[in-house]
Parts: C-alpha cells; structure tokens; sequence
C-alpha cells in the first residue's frame, strides 16, 4: 500500500513535468513556423504564400500549422508581432511607466523604433504591407490595429498624465511622435532615402524629442 502511494505521489511531478515539456516543444514549434513563415511571405507577398510553401519552409506538416494559426492571415498577425511587438514589450512590459519622466520615455521609445529600422526583415515587412494594401486591405488594418493603435494608445495615456507639459491634445502629440518616426524610417529605409536625402537618426530623434517637449535647440 505505501508502494502504491509513493508511486502515485511520484506520478504527479513526472505528469507535470511532460506537459512542460510538451508546452515547451508546442513554443518551439510555432517559433519554427513564425521563423519560416516569414522567410516565405517576405520572398513571395502575401498573395502568393501558401500554408504549403510555409510548411515546407519550416520543416513541418500542413495541419501542424493549423493548430497553431487559424488561417493565413492570423499567421500573418504571428509574423508582424514577433517583427514589432515584442520588442516595445520588452522594453516596456504591457505599458508605459508614468512614473518615469519624458524625455527618458520618449527616448526609449524613439530608440526601440529606430532600431527597426536596422532589421531587414522588419523593413521587408513594411514593403509587403504597403505593397499588398491595396490588393488586401486587411493587412493595413491589422499592421495599424497590431502596432500603430496600441503604440498611439499608451502614448497617449502618457502624455495626458504628464501635466506639466501642459499638452492639449495627448492624442495629436502621439500620432505626431509615432507618425514621424515611421515616417522617417520609411523614407530613408523603404524609399531609399538614405541615398537620396541621408540624415543622422540620432539627430532627427533628438530634435523631435525636443519640438514635443517644447525645448529649444
């Protein structure tokens, strides 16, 4: 009988130990098809990939990524938040600190941005979405529901907590920090302004954070 018990009570542990296991190869697996995924929809578009390319690409059967992604296009959701989201998470958790003062705030954010701008598969994904806009709406709307909405959002909240700036319109500043910055990368990255129209990142960060905060330069 106390063989019985020990060997139950030892089941428990060995039990919980093979679903962590089993959660941390399902992690890893979907990591695998994100990884792929993305090679193949940055190569093709988003018209042309197919869950069989994907699957081939990544090194697994079509119905593995099935249980992981609904359809295409929440794989597609799976490709823009390991591309964007993840890193504003890692920098700042779920949410801005209001604790901390603006200018560190806003120099975090405009260096967690900028550092985008450096990543070819991110700059690849901004051309697939504006490429594809027009054919697939959809994936503007989800690229500005997934990343612009939120970042705006939080932005937003930041600067309507900060009453010493005396800001009248958070909303506005927001879109105008966020929407420069983008509008940067985008040009010098995507447009290939860096060869047309080259400008310091460092400089053009500085001189934003300080027209927001009402600085002079």
């Amino acid at each position: 009988m106390l063989y019985i018990r020990e060997l139950m009570s030892s089941s428990k542990p060995a039990k919980a130990k093979t679903q962590a296991n089993l959660s941390q190869y399902s992690q890893t697996k979907r990591q695998q098809i994100v990884d792929g995924a993305i090679r193949v929809f940055l190569k093709y578009g988003y018209a042309d990939t197919s869950m069989n390319r994907v699957a081939e690409e990544s090194g697994v059967i079509k119905q593995t990524i099935y249980s992981h992604f609904s359809d295409k296009e929440g794989l597609f959701r799976a490709i823009i938040e390991t591309l964007t989201l993840e890193h504003f998470r890692n920098e700042f958790g779920d949410n801005l600190s209001f604790e901390e003062s603006p200018d560190v705030v806003l120099r975090r954010i405009g260096t967690v941005f900028m550092q985008r701008k450096d990543d070819p598969s991110y700059i690849a994904l901004m051309r697939t979405v504006i490429g594809e806009s027009a054919r697939f709406p959809e994936l503007a709307r989800l690229y500005v529901n997934t990343v612009i909405g939120p970042a705006k959002q939080a932005l937003s909240a930041y600067f309507a907590a900060q009453k010493q700036l005396q800001i009248s319109e958070p909303e506005a500043t927001a879109r105008i920090y966020c929407g420069s910055i983008v509008s940067y990368i985008m040009t010098q990255e995507v447009l290939h302004g860096n060869e047309i129209i080259p400008f310091d990142s460092e400089r053009f960060l500085n001189t934003l954070i300080a027209m927001v905060l009402g600085q002079k330069k």
